[in-house]
């Protein structure tokens, strides 16, 4: 018996009460939003490094995030020795440049201000400041608790953040397969659309500001050297930093660079101060133009790309809510604002909310949307997809351990040598690239049989397709391009195709052995099969019988199709978007 359905009011009232609990846990944990929003940052910075390794290696999410980490401790343990002398060294000049700035404005006497009888100097304002400190330094003393509590929770803040971005990172593809899940099947597109632009933003505006700030830095550094500015390293690693605050950071360093000038003069100019103030303010000035017009619309994009105004304001409110986390990220907060509100205008006066994917078919086609992705091509691991395997191996292992009866039955057996198999699969690949980039194809050719074996791979001549796989084949290439990965030479490709009835122009793209150095599939042959095909990654299908055929796929944000139909072991492929028995029963997705 089915309960009854909630009226109006009572959704009205549940969705009510969901929000202000939101909103209570929101106040109460406050102090730990500027550690989670760190989090998320550090998991979308290091997402790049992690796809990297996994499209590279075929290595297990969990394996490539502690590899990224250990990298990254690693590099944090070296910069003490290999860049903080540096940047020290950088630092001090820039130091060095402010203090003579300051001894300048001081050594000028007379007052900054009169008003009446109030007389306002630079030396009354460096008194007071002194005053200040050393009272916060008494409080400190008198009171070292505060400091233990601050310590302690910027440890712990230290740690959330790190073992949050290492969850997120690992089970990135998990959680938003999830959240789509949750979406009706109408909405799962557009909010994968959405989720994409606003990835977009962010990767245009992190990739862009660091590319922006280390070229900025550079064409400050050479012309102020040229003039002879002193400290002109200082001041262009000045100018780089600044540039993490759009709108305002140029501001900044421009003027400081001015200033400096002002006071410090050139080392080799023979001309005036004041000249040569002017001289570098115009440097300054056409380095902000040449960024304006060409180095922002370039590094950072359209996407960020906000008015000064607009940047100017949430760059301030930002500072008063966030402190410094809000200056940093005003600018792709307020885009991705206005992303989210222009996808709303459209769904509320009935327009598209984004434009039509290049590159889609016009042909009629058989919808298919997998892990919210329209799909346009697949591409099929040849070997346990489209043909069968040689799972005797299996058979005489079992076999051979018969007397672990008693504690493992013939089909348990094989289960645990099946995933052995599975587990080695990433290693065999590994020996065999490396034979063949080393082109050591005799000793590769000799050696041959053996890794068939551990692969499961019958002789290439006895080749059998899978049950039903040419039909189904044939059916869909009126409505996708289809591609074939395949570990095998061209020619052995050529005649398998030719002995079981399979044209070569079914496909759009079949990658071997012979146009890569790695084994099959690796970013390298699915950026192969990308060109060829002419899609964009989330047009794609990838349909492999093992997860670690997969990894490189959804690395580069391809939809996933586990196949059971070879070694595949459902268990072990939680992360595709979809499992399926064989491939015919793909038919019911595409």
């Amino acid at each position: 018996m089915s309960s009854p359905r909630w009226t109006s009011f009572t959704k009205t009232a549940v969705v009510a009460t969901l929000i202000l609990i939101a909103i209570v846990l929101l106040v109460t944990f406050r102090s730990m939003i500027a550690p989670t929003i760190v989090a998320f940052l550090l998991t979308f910075i290091l997402s790049y490094p992690v796809n990297w390794v996994q499209q590279r290696t075929g290595w297990a999410r969990g394996a490539a995030v502690i590899s990224v980490y250990t990298v990254v401790l690693l590099l944090l343990a070296l910069a003490p020795a290999l860049i903080i002398p540096r940047l020290i060294s950088l630092s001090a000049s820039l130091d060095d440049t402010v203090t003579d700035l300051i001894n300048e404005l001081r050594s000028a006497g007379g007052p900054l201000l009169t008003v009446g009888p109030f007389r306002l100097s630079l030396n009354n304002l460096l008194e007071e400041s002194g005053t200040i400190i050393r009272g916060l330094l008494s409080m400190i003393s008198a009171s070292p608790a505060p400091i233990l509590r601050g310590v302690t929770a910027g440890v712990v803040s230290v740690v959330y953040t790190l073992v949050l971005s290492y969850w997120l990172l690992k089970d990135l593809n998990k959680l938003q397969r999830f959240m789509l899940d949750l979406l009706p099947i109408d909405y799962q597109e557009e909010m994968r659309r959405l989720g994409s632009e606003l990835s977009d933003i962010w990767q245009a505006f992190l990739r862009g500001q660091v590319t922006l700030g280390i070229v900025v830095g550079i064409v400050t550094w050479i012309p102020l050297v040229i003039v002879g500015m002193p400290n002109a390293g200082g001041l262009a690693l000045l100018a780089a930093v600044m540039e993490l605050l759009p709108s305002i950071g140029p501001a900044i360093s421009g003027t400081v660079g001015t200033m400096s000038a002002l006071f410090s003069g050139s080392n080799w100019l023979p001309i005036g101060h004041v000249g040569f103030a002017i001289i570098v303010g115009i440097i300054y000035g056409i380095i902000g133009q040449i960024e304006g017009v060409y180095f922002i619309p370039r590094f950072v994009g359209r996407r960020v790309k906000l008015h000064p105004a607009v940047t100017f304001v949430g760059i301030i409110n930002g500072a008063l809510a966030f402190g410094v986390l809000g200056i940093l990220l005003a600018a792709p907060t307020i885009a991705s604002v206005r992303t989210l509100i222009n996808y709303i205008y459209r769904k509320l006066t009935d327009q598209q909310p984004f434009e039509p994917l290049r590159n889609v078919q016009t042909a009629m086609r058989i919808p298919g949307l997998i892990g919210g992705r329209k799909i346009e091509g697949v591409i099929f691991d040849l070997e346990g997809v489209i043909t069968q395997l040689d799972l005797s191996t299996l058979e005489i292992a079992s076999s051979r351990l018969q007397w672990l009866d008693p504690l493992l039955s013939a089909s348990d057996r094989q289960m645990v040598f099946r995933r052995i198999l599975i587990m080695l699969e990433g290693l065999v690949n590994f020996f065999v690239s490396q034979l063949w980039r080393l082109k050591l194809q005799r000793d590769l050719n000799r050696l041959q049989p053996i890794i068939d074996r551990f692969r499961c791979f019958p002789p290439v001549e006895h080749y059998e397709l899978q049950p039903g796989a040419l039909e189904f084949l044939q059916s869909l290439r009126p409505n996708y391009q289809l591609a074939l990965v395949t570990v095998r030479r061209r020619d052995e490709i050529a005649h398998f195709l030719e002995q079981n009835g399979l044209d070569e122009s079914l496909f759009s793209a079949i990658v071997t052995r012979d146009e890569v150095t790695n084994s099959l599939p690796q970013s390298d042959q699915l950026k192969l099969v990308l060109e060829r095909l002419n899609l964009l990654p989330e047009q794609i299908l990838m349909v492999s019988d093992t997860d670690a055929n997969l990894r490189a796929a959804r690395a580069m944000e391809m939809a996933t199709a586990g196949a059971l139909s070879g070694l595949g072991i459902a268990s072990l492929m939680t992360d595709a978007d979809i499992i399926v028995v064989n491939t015919d029963e793909l038919r019911e997705w595409l």
